[in-house]
């Protein structure tokens, strides 16, 4: 059985991640970068084959990262790619990224800021997670 815990929910990043039978299968970043895409996204496979007319369209990007310690299986990561492309709601104007990230050290960390910040740096994000107040932790999904 596949559940899908979502760990941290900001204005603009998502943090989720999924359990099979009670362990973790993998973490996943949502970013919402509000900016189009990057010159290193257009060589990306299948952007390298659009029209730069059309990519140049695209005003906001959102970037969903798979991190995780192991290398995924072709069948967990198409189910992944599938699951998390669904939550992006694509326009004329926005689309995604998926990439997928193997960091060895990943499950050697207390699940904090620290860690949220460690992740978002690994997968080369310029969000940045603040310290806050533990007491107003409940308040941080409602902005």
């Amino acid at each position: 059985m596949i559940a899908l815990h979502r760990i941290l929910k900001l204005r603009d990043l998502e943090i989720f991640h999924v359990e099979r039978e009670g362990t973790i299968l993998s973490y996943v970043v949502i970013e919402d970068t509000r900016k189009p895409f990057t010159e290193e996204d257009k060589k990306l496979d299948p952007l390298c084959y659009m029209e730069e007319e059309d990519i140049n369209a695209i005003l906001n990007v959102f970037r969903i990262s798979l991190i995780n310690d192991e290398k995924l299986s072709e069948e967990d990561s198409l189910f992944l790619k599938s699951f998390f492309s669904d939550f992006v709601n694509n326009t004329n104007l926005t689309n995604f990224i998926i990439t997928e990230y193997i960091q060895e050290d990943l499950y050697d960390h207390d699940v904090n800021i620290k860690f949220f910040n460690k992740i978002l740096k690994d997968i080369g994000s310029n969000y940045i997670i603040e310290e806050f107040d533990e007491m107003n932790w409940i308040y941080l999904s409602q902005d």
